[in-house]
């Protein structure tokens, strides 16, 4: 569960904030900025990049009380005419598109998630996880999709993503990783009260302080 602590934050608490890109797009290029360090320490994945709209994204975004990214989430609701990040990164290799266009509206995706790596022995990515689903929830989704390769696949499955296993395993962004599309449903999530603890503290405001506890402890 998060320690969410607003009144009184610990020293090394977080702040956690929930915006529109296209609103906010100082905090949209710290998360981008993020983000791409993030990735280029993974060989292949500054790839994944290519398939980011991100005025079209709606941004979970934790930062340090200096200022610095610390970690961030995407949601991306699918719009007709303007195709979902996973429909870009996979279009050519397996039916998605198609998929996507029988799964019940409204259809979200959950992708684009990186944490800083002084924090990458924390909690700090099942909490992204847990406050981009309530931010998915306020949109209304009824159906969530999204693509993950085999290191990150756990995360998301801890949050109740179910694999699609006629969409295949793919060699995205690069041969070193297979990737999976997934399916899940917003309101039937394994970590259904961690989810509501982030939809209550939103519901107080876009800002949200917790402090990240170690991985053992979460």
């Amino acid at each position: 569960m998060p320690t969410i602590s607003p009144s009184s934050p610990h020293p090394s608490s977080l702040t956690l904030e929930a915006f529109c890109a296209a609103e906010r797009p100082d905090l949209a290029e710290l998360y981008c900025l993020g983000q791409a360090d993030s990735y280029r320490r993974h060989p292949g994945s500054v790839a994944a990049l290519w398939t980011v709209h991100i005025a079209e994204a709606f941004v979970v975004l934790a930062r340090a009380r200096d200022g610095a990214a610390a970690g961030g989430m995407r949601v991306h609701l699918r719009r007709s005419g303007s195709p979902l990040p996973v429909e870009r990164a996979l279009a050519a290799i397996c039916p998605i598109e198609q998929a996507v266009a029988r799964a019940p509206g409204p259809l979200v995706e959950l992708c684009g998630t990186w944490v800083a790596p002084s924090y990458r022995r924390t909690d700090l990515a099942a909490n992204l996880t847990a406050a981009t689903l309530a931010v998915a929830r306020a949109l209304g989704a009824a159906q969530i999709v999204g693509c993950a390769h085999q290191h990150v696949l756990d995360l998301y499955r801890r949050f109740g993503a179910v694999v699609d296993d006629t969409l295949g395993v793919h060699p995205y962004p690069d041969p070193r990783y297979q990737t999976r599309v997934f399916w899940a449903d917003p309101f039937a999530c394994p970590e259904a009260q961690a989810v509501e603890t982030w939809a209550e503290a939103f519901r107080a405001g876009p800002s949200v302080e917790f402090a990240p506890l170690p991985a053992a402890a979460a």
